[in-house]
This record gives C-alpha cells, sequence and structure tokens, in this order.
C-alpha cells in the first residue's frame, strides 16, 4: 500500500497465471473478447438508464398528478440514473487501465514500507470485516525498482480480492522478502478459495465468479505486474484459501523470459 521456496512448497493447488505481455493486447482475438466484455458489461447498466429514462419522461407528461408526487418520484428515477452513470464512469476507467497506454516512473521502492501503508489505509474496513491482519516484513528494505503509484494500485486489487473472499471474516497474511534479483510480495488469505477451472480464467478481462464488480481488477493487476517486468504466480485449494505472490526486479532492465510468463496448467 518467506522465502520463494516456502511459498512455492505450500500444500494446495498451485499455476502460473497466464500472463498478457506488453504488446499482446493488440492482437486479434483479444481486442474481440476485450470488446465482447465491455458490451456486455455495457448492456445492463444501459438498459436501466433507458427504462428509467422512459419512466421519468412519462412521470413528467403527467398533468393530472399531484406536483409532489411528481417531484418524489422523479428524484428516485434520477438517482437511479445517477449510480448507473457512476458505474459506467468506474468501468470505463478500469477498462483504460487495462487496455490504454501503460506509462512506468520506476524508482526504488520499499515493499515494506508499501505494504505497511496499505494495510494502515484499509485497516478500518478490515477490522469491520472481521479479518486478522499478519504482516512479516523482509529484513531491512526490500526494495525493487518499480513505478510505486501502480504498484500500490496492483496490491490494493489483490488485497480487497482476499477481502472480498472471506465475507465472514479469516485471515490476512501478507510478506515480503529477497530472492536472487528479485523481491517478491505475497498475500495470503483464508477464503473461499479458487476452483481448479477458474485459477485458468481468473485473469480473463470480465470475468468474475462475484455478482458485483467489473472483473478487471486483476487483469490490470497482471498488466502492471508484467509491464515492470515482473511476474504473478497463485496457489489455491477450494474453502481453504489462496496466495497470490508478486515477483519483482530489484534493479532496472532485467527482461521477463518466455519459461516464466508461460502458462502452466496442473
Amino acid at each position: 500500500m518467506r522465502s520463494a521456496a516456502s511459498i512455492l512448497s505450500k500444500e494446495g493447488d498451485s499455476s502460473a497465471i497466464p500472463s498478457r505481455s506488453a504488446g499482446s493486447l493488440r492482437t486479434v482475438a483479444e481486442i474481440a473478447e476485450l470488446a465482447g466484455g465491455l458490451a456486455h458489461e455495457l448492456r445492463n447498466p444501459l438498459s436501466t438508464m433507458m427504462i428509467n429514462l422512459k419512466l421519468l419522461s412519462e412521470e413528467l407528461e403527467d398533468m393530472d398528478a399531484r406536483p409532489e408526487d411528481v417531484r418524489r418520484r422523479s428524484l428516485l428515477k434520477v438517482d437511479v440514473l445517477r449510480r448507473e452513470a457512476e458505474r459506467l464512469q468506474r468501468l470505463f476507467d478500469e477498462f483504460l487501465n487495462l487496455a490504454g497506454p501503460c506509462r512506468l516512473e520506476p524508482a526504488d521502492v520499499d515493499l515494506n514500507e508499501v505494504v505497511r501503508r496499505l494495510v494502515e489505509f484499509l485497516r478500518p474496513l478490515i477490522d469491520d470485516k472481521g479479518i486478522n491482519v499478519s504482516v512479516e516484513p523482509g529484513e531491512g528494505m526490500v526494495t525493487c525498482w518499480a513505478d510505486e503509484k501502480l504498484l500500490d494500485q496492483a496490491l490494493l486489487n489483490i488485497v480487497i480480492n482476499a477481502q472480498e473472499a472471506m465475507p465472514d471474516g479469516g485471515d490476512l497474511r501478507i510478506w515480503t522478502g529477497i530472492d536472487g534479483d528479485d523481491a517478491f510480495i505475497a498475500v495470503s488469505d483464508t477464503g473461499t478459495g479458487i476452483d481448479e477451472r477458474d485459477r485458468q480464467r481468473i485473469l480473463r478481462p470480465f470475468f468474475s465468479t462475484k455478482a458485483t464488480g467489473s472483473g478487471l481488477g486483476l487483469s490490470i493487476t497482471q498488466r502492471i505486474v508484467h509491464e515492470h517486468g515482473g511476474t504473478m504466480s497463485l496457489e489455491s485449494e477450494r474453502s481453504k484459501g489462496t496466495t497470490f505472490t508478486i515477483r519483482l526486479p530489484r534493479r532496472p532492465g532485467r527482461a521477463v523470459s518466455a519459461e516464466e510468463i508461460r502458462c502452466d496448467a496442473d
């Protein structure tokens, strides 16, 4: 806002997340998928807005209705229109974060400090949800070469996802460390876990197992990580929880190999 070996040896199913290279969004198949997903997400709020505009028009044209009743019902419909407009704005903002240009402003960033700020920011929400937080910072400064604001966003998406996976409370563990040329940060929850089938789809734009939300948060996180030359993996076991691990280069200029970013479907 602890070593890599201990992360990867943890019991439960483990999968490397399908990656999205910097230029792959320009492929025809992915553009079609993005367009189709966006159209699907736009349909419901636009339909709601059209219905309420029609009803609002009928209200205002009703000359026999009492003015105070017309005003009350009209304000209710205007409130629905406002909420749906805000929903569309959030959707477009998230879509642009995923598909638009990603301009990095990297510098040395201490992951321990990023975690400290994030937990402090989310503390009221976490406490209200009955979630116990355990932070295990790596020794000294766990620095990497990153855009701090984008890294904050990427980590926030993962922690929010973890919180939503624990509607009845649970344990949230966040730890950092150094492993060779990489710094890593891991986020583990004791939530519902992710089905094996869904693990291969979890980063597809607009895919979500939740009733609300755009399904873009983890896709945006994945893009941010790979724009930094990093990798992201997950381990998950149904009804036991999920661990996301982000690995980022400690120094600028390290390229990500094809082996690191390929998808291993276990």
